[in-house]
């Protein structure tokens, strides 16, 4: 059993590490949630790789442990997002309330996956040994194998859609019309910027980008539209390339804005690096939210521009 329970614990680790590259792509943090994601992955691979020993030797009430892991990975998942909730009023740009939920979803799954992992290898294990009648070391090796390779199924399922796999981002113009009314690529009005010296800031160092739906289609352009969704593009791009504003600089702050002859979406933004392969590369990375998704779906098939559409 030690052997096997050592195996189902490592698999179950070995399935959380895979995934923290994703996470730390898409939800940039701080390195002690590194360490306090690998204890947790530590404590959910154990409790994978006991159960079923446990359920052999008819202790039932093992089961109960697993509904006490629950509990705890919800309240973690309230613990992240309380303490994102509480670094809202000091971000440049926010997060938004609607990522702030779909990272602590995020957290408290990956626990979950360690669990299935880990359970499943140990399961598979006592299977073989008992139905085909194998050698415990080569069962350990098939299992463990099996193992991994449900790990990077689970990571391939929860991998979510990037901005880049539903819209094209295209490099526009910044531009003023009517002295101080912004104006990003064809869509003017943006905002009204009135100090000559923050106009001027706009046009030496601001970047305006424009995201398309791709296939012209509403579905893709109902994502973009959903406020959530936005104000995740706008952090995403925080997060990676900084943006060149102090608190008490509303005039730099991020408006994206919907232009109704592509429902499309442009955006005026200033990073501390003027590099628009760097710009679009940001958005493309960025998460597309689950509360964003399923929006419009009547319209998938009625293309955008068509004779009669809103």
């Amino acid at each position: 059993m030690d052997k096997i329970f050592l195996v189902g614990l490592t698999i179950g680790l070995l399935s959380r590490i895979i995934m923290l590259n994703l996470d730390q792509r898409q939800y940039p943090t701080q390195p002690n949630i590194l360490l306090s994601q690998l204890v947790l992955a530590f404590v959910a691979s154990s409790l994978g790789a006991l159960l079923v020993p446990a359920l052999r030797a008819r202790s039932y009430t093992s089961i109960t442990f697993l509904s006490l892991a629950a509990e705890q990975f919800r309240q973690v998942r309230e613990n992240r997002r309380n303490t994102l909730q509480n670094l809202e009023d000091v971000q440049l740009v926010q997060r938004g309330e609607a990522f702030i939920e779909e990272i602590a979803r995020t957290y408290e799954v990956r626990n979950y996956m360690c669990i299935i992992t880990s359970l499943s290898t140990v399961g598979l294990h006592y299977l073989i040994i008992s139905e085909f009648k194998l050698n415990s070391n080569i069962s350990l090796i098939i299992s463990a194998c099996c193992g991994l390779l449900l790990a990077f199924i689970l990571k391939k399922m929860l991998q979510r859609e990037s901005i880049g796999d539903i819209a094209d981002v295209v490099p526009v113009e910044i531009t003023f019309v009517d002295e101080c009314i912004m104006q990003v690529g064809e869509l003017k009005g943006i905002t009204n910027v009135g100090l000559k010296a923050d106009r001027d800031r706009y046009l030496s160092k601001g970047l305006g980008i424009e995201i398309i739906p791709k296939d012209k289609s509403y579905s893709n352009a109902g994502i973009l539209m959903d406020p959530g969704q936005r104000q995740t593009i706008l952090y995403n791009i925080y997060s990676r390339l900084g943006i060149l504003k102090e608190k008490d600089e509303p005039s730099f702050y991020p408006l994206p804005r919907r232009n109704p002859k592509k429902e499309s979406l442009v955006i005026a933004y200033i990073p501390v690096e003027k590099d628009i392969d760097k710009l679009i590369q940001a958005v493309k990375s960025c998460p597309i939210l689950s509360s964003a998704k399923g929006k419009n779906l009547s319209l998938k098939n009625y293309p955008i521009g068509k004779k009669g559409s809103a």
